[in-house]
């Protein structure tokens, strides 16, 4: 910011130089002319000479002229280059903001990443299963999140288990390690979170009466969804919606 700041005091100053130059030699040479333009006495005998010191203050205020558009083109210039060196330091300024930026986000996510994988090798090391199975069952886990296989009333320990080709042991236990609870309210969560997603982005939703909502998650009835909806939120579906609306 400093840098910057002294980049425009110099901008600055280099225009009000030319203003200046440009305003002095402007009235010296308008004051010269003036002087050739009074009417004197000239007489016969000195009007050769006096022709000849005319035309030489002329020649001359010429040569000032030009050396005043030389200095002046040449100040307009080192004012256009420092504008563009200018232009070009904050240009690449930004550029590496934006760089240092990504790099920093990179290191965190690397990070987070290699403490997400420690964490999950003490688990697994805790769990004392395969680690093949647990990436296995955890990957499944997650394609069961993105399919909304949750919503699924009938869904059971054993059932999902068996279509994971696993047992409800190393199933239960991947769950409690990985997830930090139990399947059910593993799956109450799941199902609550879809209901509140749709509370917050679907308006026709809001209409639904409580008992139609439960059914759409995936709950067997009404009160096992408001009980799983409060547990997780800490609140009623209809103070939910007022909070919300």
């Amino acid at each position: 910011m400093k840098f910057t700041n002294n980049i425009i005091l110099i901008v600055c100053t280099f225009i009000l130089n030319v203003c200046a130059v440009y305003g002095s030699e402007k009235m010296e040479a308008q004051k010269s002319f003036q002087e050739l333009s009074l009417p004197q006495k000239i007489t016969q005998t000195d009007s050769l000479a006096l022709l000849a010191q005319k035309e030489k203050l002329i020649t001359t205020l010429l040569e000032k002229q030009e050396a005043f558009e030389l200095k002046y083109f040449i100040l307009i210039g080192v004012v256009l280059f420092l504008v563009l060196l200018f232009g070009m330091i904050c240009f690449f300024n930004k550029r590496g903001d934006k760089r240092l930026n990504k790099i920093v986000s990179l290191l965190e996510k690397t990070k987070q990443e290699q403490a997400d994988a420690t964490d999950e090798k003490d688990a697994n090391s805790k769990l004392n299963i395969d680690p093949i199975i647990v990436h296995t069952i955890l990957k499944n886990l997650k394609a069961f999140e993105n399919e909304r296989g949750f919503l699924n009333s009938k869904i059971t320990l054993h059932g999902f288990a068996k279509k994971l080709q696993t047992n409800t042991k190393y199933l239960s236990r991947i769950i409690n390690t990985h997830k930090s609870k139990s399947f059910r309210n593993y799956i109450n969560d799941l199902r609550v979170q879809y209901s509140i997603e749709k509370l917050e982005k679907n308006t026709n939703y809001r209409n639904y009466t409580v008992h139609a909502m439960a059914e759409e998650a995936g709950f067997s009835n009404r009160e096992s969804f408001s009980k799983a909806f409060r547990k997780k939120t800490g609140e009623t579906v209809s103070d939910f919606l007022k909070q919300t609306s």
